[in-house]
Protein backbone atom coordinates (compact mmCIF):
# COMPACT_ATOMS: atom_id res chain seq x y z
CA UNK A 1 0.00 0.00 0.00
CA UNK A 2 2.90 2.15 1.10
CA UNK A 3 4.41 1.09 -2.39
CA UNK A 4 1.07 2.15 -4.58
CA UNK A 5 0.72 5.83 -2.43
CA UNK A 6 4.05 6.58 -3.22
CA UNK A 7 3.54 5.71 -6.89
CA UNK A 8 0.48 7.16 -7.01
CA UNK A 9 1.54 10.31 -5.29
CA UNK A 10 5.57 10.74 -7.22
CA UNK A 11 3.74 10.67 -10.36
CA UNK A 12 1.26 13.15 -10.00
CA UNK A 13 4.28 15.46 -10.30
CA UNK A 14 4.76 14.46 -14.12
CA UNK A 15 1.07 15.14 -14.64
CA UNK A 16 0.85 18.54 -13.10
CA UNK A 17 3.97 19.11 -15.28
CA UNK A 18 2.01 18.29 -18.16
CA UNK A 19 -1.22 19.91 -17.37
CA UNK A 20 -0.33 23.11 -16.43
CA UNK A 21 1.32 23.48 -20.16
CA UNK A 22 -2.38 23.76 -21.22
CA UNK A 23 -4.75 24.47 -18.05
CA UNK A 24 -3.98 27.49 -16.21
CA UNK A 25 -2.86 26.26 -12.10
CA UNK A 26 -6.42 27.60 -10.14
CA UNK A 27 -8.52 25.66 -12.77
CA UNK A 28 -6.37 22.76 -12.68
CA UNK A 29 -6.35 22.68 -8.78
CA UNK A 30 -10.11 23.21 -8.86
CA UNK A 31 -10.56 20.36 -11.63
CA UNK A 32 -8.16 18.50 -9.52
CA UNK A 33 -10.05 18.25 -5.99
CA UNK A 34 -13.66 18.32 -7.69
CA UNK A 35 -12.51 15.12 -8.89
CA UNK A 36 -11.00 13.34 -5.69
CA UNK A 37 -14.11 14.86 -3.85
CA UNK A 38 -16.67 13.33 -6.19
CA UNK A 39 -14.41 9.59 -6.06
CA UNK A 40 -14.27 9.97 -2.05
CA UNK A 41 -18.02 11.24 -1.67
CA UNK A 42 -19.22 7.72 -3.60
CA UNK A 43 -16.93 5.37 -1.86
CA UNK A 44 -18.17 6.80 1.29
CA UNK A 45 -22.04 6.32 -0.16
CA UNK A 46 -21.15 2.89 -1.31
CA UNK A 47 -19.86 1.68 1.79
CA UNK A 48 -22.57 3.79 4.32
CA UNK A 49 -20.39 5.74 6.26
CA UNK A 50 -21.91 8.51 7.46
CA UNK A 51 -20.60 12.21 7.41
CA UNK A 52 -20.71 14.63 10.48
CA UNK A 53 -23.32 17.43 10.04
CA UNK A 54 -21.98 19.64 13.24
CA UNK A 55 -20.35 23.52 11.73
CA UNK A 56 -17.12 22.61 13.79
CA UNK A 57 -16.30 19.47 11.96
CA UNK A 58 -17.02 21.30 8.31
CA UNK A 59 -14.67 24.39 9.34
CA UNK A 60 -12.21 21.89 10.77
CA UNK A 61 -12.38 20.47 7.35
CA UNK A 62 -12.22 23.89 5.83
CA UNK A 63 -8.81 24.37 7.70
CA UNK A 64 -7.78 20.44 6.38
CA UNK A 65 -8.36 21.67 2.92
CA UNK A 66 -6.50 24.91 2.76
CA UNK A 67 -3.51 23.42 4.34
CA UNK A 68 -3.20 20.02 2.41
CA UNK A 69 -5.14 20.85 -1.37
CA UNK A 70 -5.89 24.12 -1.91
CA UNK A 71 -2.89 26.13 -0.90
CA UNK A 72 -0.22 23.35 -1.51
CA UNK A 73 -1.90 22.28 -5.32
CA UNK A 74 -1.95 25.50 -6.70
CA UNK A 75 1.46 26.71 -5.10
CA UNK A 76 3.03 23.45 -6.86
CA UNK A 77 1.02 23.76 -10.01
CA UNK A 78 2.15 27.66 -10.14
CA UNK A 79 5.85 26.64 -9.70
CA UNK A 80 5.45 23.58 -12.09
CA UNK A 81 4.65 25.40 -15.18
CA UNK A 82 9.08 26.14 -14.71
CA UNK A 83 10.22 23.82 -12.45
CA UNK A 84 10.87 20.09 -13.87
CA UNK A 85 9.37 17.07 -12.29
CA UNK A 86 12.05 15.55 -10.53
CA UNK A 87 13.18 18.65 -8.90
CA UNK A 88 9.40 19.23 -7.66
CA UNK A 89 9.67 15.80 -5.94
CA UNK A 90 12.79 16.47 -4.07
CA UNK A 91 11.81 20.17 -2.98
CA UNK A 92 8.49 18.28 -2.16
CA UNK A 93 10.06 15.71 0.07
CA UNK A 94 10.86 18.15 2.64
CA UNK A 95 7.69 17.77 4.03
CA UNK A 96 8.72 15.40 6.81
CA UNK A 97 11.37 17.86 7.69
CA UNK A 98 8.87 20.54 8.37
CA UNK A 99 6.91 18.51 9.96
CA UNK A 100 9.58 17.32 12.57
CA UNK A 101 10.68 20.78 13.52
CA UNK A 102 7.05 22.26 13.58
CA UNK A 103 6.23 18.91 16.04
CA UNK A 104 10.01 20.08 17.58
CA UNK A 105 9.18 23.73 18.12
CA UNK A 106 6.05 24.58 18.04
CA UNK A 107 3.32 21.34 19.11
CA UNK A 108 5.15 18.45 21.34
CA UNK A 109 2.79 16.03 20.79
CA UNK A 110 5.41 13.39 20.20
CA UNK A 111 9.11 12.80 21.41
CA UNK A 112 11.48 14.70 19.29
CA UNK A 113 14.93 12.42 18.69
CA UNK A 114 18.03 12.34 16.90
CA UNK A 115 17.16 9.23 15.42
CA UNK A 116 13.94 10.83 13.61
CA UNK A 117 15.78 13.41 12.41
CA UNK A 118 18.49 11.38 10.94
CA UNK A 119 15.67 9.14 9.51
CA UNK A 120 14.18 12.22 7.78
CA UNK A 121 17.66 13.46 6.76
CA UNK A 122 18.04 9.97 5.05
CA UNK A 123 14.51 9.81 3.32
CA UNK A 124 15.55 12.92 1.49
CA UNK A 125 18.92 12.08 0.72
CA UNK A 126 16.89 8.71 -1.20
CA UNK A 127 14.47 10.51 -2.66
CA UNK A 128 17.23 12.69 -4.25
CA UNK A 129 19.15 9.48 -5.09
CA UNK A 130 16.31 7.60 -6.66
CA UNK A 131 14.75 10.66 -8.78
CA UNK A 132 18.41 11.37 -9.60
CA UNK A 133 20.87 13.82 -8.29
CA UNK A 134 21.17 15.76 -11.73
CA UNK A 135 17.28 17.32 -10.65
CA UNK A 136 19.06 19.22 -8.32
CA UNK A 137 21.02 20.78 -10.71
CA UNK A 138 18.34 23.25 -11.61
CA UNK A 139 18.19 24.73 -8.02
CA UNK A 140 18.44 28.35 -7.88
CA UNK A 141 17.70 29.40 -11.92
CA UNK A 142 13.20 30.03 -10.88
CA UNK A 143 14.24 30.99 -7.11
CA UNK A 144 10.49 31.98 -6.65
CA UNK A 145 8.74 29.34 -8.27
CA UNK A 146 10.70 26.54 -6.01
CA UNK A 147 10.13 28.43 -3.40
CA UNK A 148 6.51 28.15 -3.97
CA UNK A 149 6.63 24.27 -4.33
CA UNK A 150 8.96 24.24 -0.72
CA UNK A 151 5.62 26.71 0.92
CA UNK A 152 3.80 24.02 -0.06
CA UNK A 153 5.40 21.66 1.78
CA UNK A 154 5.43 23.88 4.72
CA UNK A 155 1.39 23.38 4.05
CA UNK A 156 1.47 19.32 4.30
CA UNK A 157 3.57 19.85 7.23
CA UNK A 158 1.22 21.54 8.70
CA UNK A 159 -2.00 19.51 7.59
CA UNK A 160 0.22 16.33 8.82
CA UNK A 161 -0.21 18.07 12.37
CA UNK A 162 -3.37 19.38 12.09
CA UNK A 163 -4.65 15.61 11.20
CA UNK A 164 -4.61 15.37 14.63
CA UNK A 165 -8.06 16.50 15.10
CA UNK A 166 -9.77 13.85 13.06
CA UNK A 167 -8.32 10.88 15.46
CA UNK A 168 -12.21 9.96 16.37
CA UNK A 169 -13.37 9.90 12.40
CA UNK A 170 -12.65 7.38 10.08
CA UNK A 171 -9.74 8.03 7.86
CA UNK A 172 -12.31 8.85 4.51
CA UNK A 173 -14.13 10.68 6.52
CA UNK A 174 -11.96 13.92 7.11
CA UNK A 175 -10.21 13.01 3.57
CA UNK A 176 -13.84 13.32 2.01
CA UNK A 177 -14.50 16.52 3.92
CA UNK A 178 -11.45 18.21 3.34
CA UNK A 179 -11.53 17.51 -0.46
CA UNK A 180 -15.54 18.63 -0.99
CA UNK A 181 -14.29 22.05 1.19
CA UNK A 182 -11.44 22.74 -1.38
CA UNK A 183 -13.85 21.48 -4.32
CA UNK A 184 -16.13 24.65 -3.21
CA UNK A 185 -13.09 26.84 -2.70
CA UNK A 186 -11.83 26.39 -5.81
CA UNK A 187 -14.88 26.60 -7.91
CA UNK A 188 -15.38 29.67 -6.24
CA UNK A 189 -12.29 31.47 -7.20
CA UNK A 190 -11.92 29.89 -10.66
CA UNK A 191 -11.42 32.63 -13.20
CA UNK A 192 -10.17 31.88 -16.03
CA UNK A 193 -12.33 29.08 -18.06
CA UNK A 194 -11.05 26.08 -19.48
CA UNK A 195 -11.63 25.04 -23.43
CA UNK A 196 -14.21 22.74 -24.42
CA UNK A 197 -11.69 19.97 -25.22
CA UNK A 198 -10.30 20.49 -21.95
CA UNK A 199 -13.91 20.07 -20.23
CA UNK A 200 -14.74 17.21 -22.05
CA UNK A 201 -11.49 15.34 -20.85
CA UNK A 202 -12.66 16.07 -17.04
CA UNK A 203 -15.90 14.95 -17.54
CA UNK A 204 -14.84 11.60 -18.56
CA UNK A 205 -12.09 11.46 -15.87
CA UNK A 206 -15.40 12.06 -13.51
CA UNK A 207 -17.41 9.19 -15.16
CA UNK A 208 -14.72 6.98 -14.70
CA UNK A 209 -14.16 7.49 -11.72
CA UNK A 210 -18.00 7.20 -11.33
CA UNK A 211 -18.17 3.86 -13.02
CA UNK A 212 -15.03 2.17 -10.67
CA UNK A 213 -16.86 2.25 -8.49
CA UNK A 214 -20.42 0.56 -9.71
CA UNK A 215 -19.07 -2.81 -8.19
CA UNK A 216 -18.70 -1.38 -4.34
CA UNK A 217 -22.20 -0.20 -4.76
CA UNK A 218 -23.64 -3.93 -5.96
Amino acid sequence: MLLALATLWGASYSFIRVGVETIPPVTLIAARTVIAGTLLLLVIAARHVPMPRDPMSWRNFTVQALLNSVVPFTLIAWGQQVVEAGLATILNSTAPIFTFLFTWTLTRHEPVTVRKLVGVIAGLAGVALIVGMQALGGIGRELWSQLAIVAATVCYAGAAIFGRTFSGHAPIVPAAGSMLCGAAIGVVFLGESLSGTAWAGLVCVVLGVAAMTVPARK
